[in-house]
């Protein structure tokens, strides 16, 4: 099913902005400094030449798309050190556009090594292995599909992001209230449409109690804010924005790649950004509910995606 539609500190909201900070860091940052001082042709050659995946490079899928032009970047979100949201950014440099893949914590993801029912989620990787089995395990759940870098951010970072753009304004869906002591959580939100400031962005981004279809529901109104925040950055003034950025994205994707990557994306607007969630069903055993990944229909949206080919003129 479609719709066109690590870490600093522990979060669970952050990897929401990750996904807009790839499209800031790569596009709006990069195109500033381009646009600005004149860099164009400063970094040549090909992009792809010059990264290595950190997970599925072997994999059969990257055999046969070994061409392709596509980077990709994991997105994870962690709180307590699971990574409670985990998603997939892939840009076509070629077709300059954007393809945003939601793959759910609780997805079933079988490790032997690891007893109970809570260790065959994939969104225990991260704590017990680290970022780059964790990207293994999020590529295996995607066919193959080979990860060049990762991003991570902080609620703090997103807060922070957040106000230096002036805030984001979201048709919020449903009054959203919730309180977790334990976890120092107070999120106080009216329906209605309005513009979020930094620190009500994240109550936005971790709510997840009160729709309809769970954690699905909530995936796709974060999807939507990102889009939102995404456009709404357009016209804003990058350098105090991408200076935000800078302060607080931990990523393995240097500057003078992000200003390369941004050339090829001249021209980009919010068109031309896609969102996917993972094919599958919910389901309980073991004592546990997991998320069960239909491989089939994943190969098939992973093949659909990387098979995309230039409008005709």
């Amino acid at each position: 099913m479609t719709n066109r539609q690590r870490g600093k500190k522990k979060s669970f909201g952050k990897i929401f902005l990750s996904v807009f900070l790839i499209l800031l860091i790569v596009f709006t940052l990069g195109l500033f400094v381009i646009d600005k001082y004149g860099f164009f042709g400063l970094f040549g050659g090909d992009i792809m030449e010059d990264i290595s995946p950190i997970a599925g490079g072997d994999s059969e899928f990257a055999k046969k798309y070994k061409d392709s032009k596509r980077v990709n970047v994991l997105l994870l979100g962690h709180n307590q050190e699971l990574t409670d949201t985990i998603m997939l950014g892939s840009f076509d440099t070629e077709l300059q556009r954007v393809d945003v893949i939601s793959v759910p914590r609780d997805t079933y993801y079988e490790r032997p090594d690891y007893p109970g029912a809570a260790y065959q989620k994939i969104n225990s990787v991260y704590k017990t292995e680290g970022v780059e089995k964790a990207a293994e395990a999020v590529s295996n759940v995607l066919s193959g599909v080979p990860i060049h870098f990762y991003e991570i951010i902080s609620d703090d970072g997103v807060a922070h992001i957040v106000d230096a753009m002036g805030g984001v304004e979201i048709d919020v869906p449903m009054d959203m209230k919730y309180t977790d002591l334990d976890q120092d959580l107070y999120i106080d939100l009216k329906k209605g449409n309005q513009v979020l400031t930094g620190d009500q962005a994240v109550q936005f981004l971790r709510f997840r109690k009160g729709y309809p279809t769970g954690d699905i529901g909530r995936v796709e109104a974060q999807q939507n804010f990102i889009k939102e925040a995404f456009k709404q950055s357009i016209g804003f003034g990058f350098p105090k924005v991408a200076k935000a950025v800078m302060e607080e994205v931990d990523s393995n994707m240097k500057l003078k790649m992000a200003v390369r990557i941004a050339g090829k994306a001249v021209g980009m607007d919010t068109e031309d950004i896609a969102t996917y969630m993972t094919p599958g069903e919910s389901s309980t055993f073991n004592g546990a509910s997991y998320f069960l990944v239909d491989e089939g229909k994943t190969a098939e949206m992973m093949n659909t995606i990387y098979s995309m080919v230039p409008p005709e003129e």
